[in-house]
């Protein structure tokens, strides 16, 4: 079994790191909206084409203001795009670092769990060979395997490495 993620992270790196973010956060968040599930639902995405198709309305809008209706602000248009391109940068480099994360975080969880589960099994089998203080060692293990259904009264364990 190959241990990929060997190098602990220093404490003060977390710290730090933690400190990094929750500057950033306070420096967006002055700027920050937060959407309902139900109005995330309704708004319009914008996607690679929209985004042309933005660009292209501020460019035909300056040039043809005539055509624009009444109610149209080309300044709020140009602040939403701005933002939007903007915004857009922002979020792709935090849903990279947030996929690293992510990523790195499920590799030491697995690691761990198949460290914890080859020692449970030798804990296990050292047991059933009479080895002295293996059977309480398992015993306190075992509680964390049992599942919720019992058969023929007793709680069954399982095990899969």
């Amino acid at each position: 079994m190959e241990n990929i993620n060997n190098q602990m992270i220093p404490d003060p790196v977390v710290q730090q790191t933690l400190e990094k973010l929750n500057e950033a956060y306070d420096l967006i968040r002055p700027y920050l909206h937060t959407l309902s599930n139900d109005e995330r639902a309704a708004t319009l995405k914008m996607g690679d084409k929209s985004l042309a198709l933005v660009e292209k309305t501020v460019e035909l809008a300056t040039t043809n203001p005539e055509l624009a209706p009444k109610y149209f602000n080309l300044e709020d248009l140009n602040i939403d795009l701005s933002d939007a391109v903007k915004l857009r940068t922002l979020l792709n480099r935090a849903q990279q670092i947030t996929r690293d994360l992510d990523d790195t975080m499920m590799l030491a969880g697995h690691e761990a769990i198949a460290q914890s589960l080859s020692f449970y099994n030798s804990a296990k089998q050292a047991a059933r060979d009479n080895v002295p203080g293996a059977q309480t060692v398992f015993n306190e293990l075992k509680k964390r395997f049992a599942v919720g259904r019992p058969k023929k009264g007793t709680a069954t364990e399982s095990i899969t490495a």
